[in-house]
């Protein structure tokens, strides 16, 4: 006779399931989010307008917000951020790529209408803060993705001033600021096309002549490093540091004088030579940290930093607190480092 009195039924592996459903229908999972490309259009600024719609597992995000993108090439899978160019209520979503990399060339050369692609939940910080202040956004290049909901949402929220401070060689979506310059009447677009030949620099004059009450805005900041370095130098010579947001969507790469720092992955009990970015260092030296972007941006390679120093390759900033969280792929060991991994 069948003893049942201790069966124990096993529950179905998530992603069993999700390969079944696939083979249905690609869009469908239990709690991943799919999104199938309805149309790939090229644009300015050597750039492309992807425009996707999602499962009813992509959840409402805020103006400012990103997506990890994830994309199969040679059957490994490769991950991307990218900022949410439409607003929030849109039917679809729409993220503006610039073909650099190799998720972003993928998507730009290979990737076709009717693919279906994983992508993250929305997520990032860099969101309207305040209700009651005017704004200022300045971008240059892909940089203005963010941006074009970021203004949008400013200005449908009150009759405050908005500036936009936009610097590109060939203006990406320049046809949707136009519409929202003609349409909002305290919208101020300042689109500065620049060149090889004739580059144009932001600098104290360019701000106090483009937008003289910045003191007063709440600032926002996406852009190339050159440009938002000389926003963090001007706004802290100001004393408006506490004013400004910035995000960068460019990989850190290793500076040509980064030193080589003893560090030690306490848990894993390694130590190796950093040099440039931890992320990085800890791969050469054979190890996988858990990571997304690589950008500093999606909070996947977090860790506590025991003891030691390192630099935010970002900003600048120097970190030599104890017991703190870092960011191993934007932080460089300045000097002997224990990470709790």
């Amino acid at each position: 006779m069948l003893q049942t009195s201790n069966y124990k039924p096993h529950w179905i592996r998530e992603d069993f399931v999700d390969f079944v459903l696939a083979k249905v229908n690609p869009m469908w999972t239990l709690r991943r989010t799919m999104a199938r490309i309805e149309s790939i259009e090229p644009i300015a600024d050597g750039m492309i307008k992807l425009t996707l719609r999602t499962n009813n597992k992509f959840n409402q995000y805020q103006p400012g917000q990103f997506v990890m993108v994830t994309v199969r090439i040679d059957g490994v899978q490769h991950q991307r951020a990218y900022s949410l160019v439409s607003h929030p209520g849109d039917s679809t979503i729409v993220l503006g790529i610039k073909k650099q990399g190799r998720v972003s060339n993928y998507l730009a050369n290979d990737a076709r209408a009717g693919d279906v692609l994983e992508i993250t939940p929305a997520m990032g910080e860099f969101t309207l803060k305040k209700h009651d202040h005017p704004v200022l956004l300045i971008s240059a290049g892909s940089g203005i993705t963010p941006m074009i909901p970021l203004a949008r949402q400013a200005l449908e929220r009150s009759k405050l001033p908005v500036t936009l401070i936009y610097y590109s060689r060939d203006p990406a979506f320049r046809a949707e600021l136009e519409a929202l310059a003609a349409k909002h009447s305290h919208f101020n677009l300042h689109i500065i096309v620049d060149s090889a030949d004739k580059p144009a620099f932001f600098d104290e004059d360019t701000l106090d002549q483009l937008c003289v009450d910045a003191k007063y805005r709440e600032t926002y900041v996406c852009a190339a490093p050159g440009l938002m370095k000389a926003t963090r130098q001007i706004w802290q010579k100001r004393g408006w540091s506490a004013q400004l947001t910035q995000e960068s969507f460019l990989p850190v790469t290793v500076s040509d004088d980064a030193q080589a720092v003893p560090v030690n992955f306490r848990r894993s009990m390694q130590e190796f030579e950093g040099r440039g970015n931890l992320l990085a260092s800890a791969e050469a030296a054979g190890l996988k940290p858990s990571f997304g972007c690589r950008m500093g941006i999606c909070n996947t390679c977090v860790c506590t930093k025991v003891s030691g120093a390192v630099k935010n390759q970002l900003t600048g900033e120097i970190n030599d607190q104890n017991n703190v969280q870092i960011k191993l792929c934007v932080s460089e060991a300045v000097s002997p480092v224990e990470i709790d991994l």
